[in-house]
């Protein structure tokens, strides 16, 4: 039961929000796997982009020869390397957990201030990276024959400058974003913010019936798929991180035993093959198919089960709280918005049959521009997401404040 509410807690304007249902724990220390794990996924999108320009110039048409290099590549467990689309369902997963740990401390928590922060932070590096994009469209010329025509490169990267495109870009609300071509996540992000109450609410009421909550979850994101339903595709992998977070205090209590690391063990690569079963089994199981949606199911469940393994006592937890993990996740916001245009314009510099040489550039040069692009835009800019959301909470508060003594 919630500790009982004093009567100056009820006069203070801070009572405002009720006590949390999930008990809270002091000083709670931030999860530096989960920071890893990050890095690792963004990492992983930037592999998956450079096999995407490999392919309509390296790839044999049709299904891939058994031991051929594209089928190891696409049919075998080394797919969780280029795994682009299920890295970005890690990232939906990761982004359910920890946005949601922070109302989970304070009974006081600001949601203005939170839906602020994560304006600031989400949208002001967006349109720093798509000026960054803008200016390598310009200074890199876009030459058609440079390209195989009819490619991922030549359809989905803008080629030419158009105003049009530009402005509806800055939105992160269209369809498709050309100029930066990875933006399109940033729209769920956005609306998880703004939906994250009631998805709060949600996971702490059903918190004990977890295992229905979150197959009912994983049932409306497979419908989402068959329907063509983008909101319900997405939106509920972000509330299975949410069931998650209400879940973790007993998740790392459990996750202590013998028995726990003996299952989490086999967990890990149970949910890591998951992740990438369309892949594994995509020459039995066709695209559009029954089957096919199922799988998506899977790869949403293994991406709750890589991240509860990330946050559990496990080696791979030590694994992701290393150097490189933490580096990797720190500049990964800023790596996944820069590296795409960074990669088109290197090949459509050199060309696309000279993908080998593109990526043994772009990569590093990707992770070397990230962290420049974390250095002079994130980071400062996460000083002014703290100021907004500190300005937020205190309007509102004197709102209800003046709102109280009317």
């Amino acid at each position: 039961m919630p500790a009982e509410v004093t009567q100056e807690q009820v006069r203070a304007p801070t009572a405002v929000v009720a006590t949390p249902a999930v008990p809270r724990r002091r000083n709670r220390e931030r999860i530096h796997a989960l920071d890893g794990l990050r890095g690792i996924a963004a990492f992983i999108v930037v592999l998956h982009h450079v096999l995407l320009i490999a392919q309509p110039v390296s790839q044999p048409p049709g299904e891939p020869a058994v031991w051929s290099g594209w089928w190891w590549i696409e049919r075998t467990p080394l797919k969780l390397l280029t795994a682009g689309h299920e890295a970005v369902i890690v990232f939906f997963v990761l982004s359910g957990v920890v946005v949601v740990l922070p109302a989970l401390k304070r009974a006081d928590f600001s949601w203005p201030g939170l839906v602020a922060n994560r304006v600031v932070r989400l949208l002001l590096p967006a349109w720093a990276a798509i000026v960054f994009a803008t200016i390598l469209l310009v200074v890199v010329p876009r030459v058609p024959e440079q390209v195989t025509a009819g490619t991922w490169l030549a359809r989905q990267v803008q080629s030419d400058w158009s105003l049009r495109k530009l402005l509806g870009e800055y939105s992160l609300m269209i369809g498709s974003v050309p100029y930066d071509n990875v933006l399109w996540t940033l729209r769920w992000e956005l609306l998880f913010s703004l939906l994250l109450p009631g998805f709060l609410v949600v996971a702490i009421v059903l918190r004990r019936w977890w295992l229905p909550t979150g197959l009912l979850a994983l049932g409306l994101g497979v419908a989402g798929t068959v329907g063509g339903i983008e909101a319900m595709q997405y939106l509920p992998v972000f509330f299975l991180g949410t069931l998650v977070a209400v879940n973790l205090r007993k998740l790392e209590g459990w996750s202590a035993s013998r028995r726990a690391r003996r299952l989490l063990a086999v967990l890990l690569p149970v949910s890591a093959l998951m992740l990438i079963s369309q892949f594994l089994l995509g020459g039995v199981v066709h695209e559009g198919t029954g089957g096919a949606h199922a799988l998506r199911g899977l790869e949403a469940l293994g991406g709750v089960g890589v991240v509860v393994c990330a946050g559990a006592a496990t080696g791979f937890r030590r694994f992701l709280e290393r150097r490189v993990p933490q580096f990797l996740g720190r500049i990964s916001f800023s790596l996944y918005l820069v590296h795409l245009p960074l990669l088109a314009s290197i090949t459509w510099l050199l060309g696309d049959w000279n993908w080998p040489v593109a990526g043994l550039i772009g990569v590093p040069l990707a992770v070397l521009a990230g962290w420049g692009f974390f250095r002079i835009v994130e980071k400062p800019l996460h000083r002014v997401a703290r100021s907004a959301k500190r300005g937020s909470a205190r309007a509102v508060e004197r709102y209800v404040r003046s709102s109280r003594a009317a």
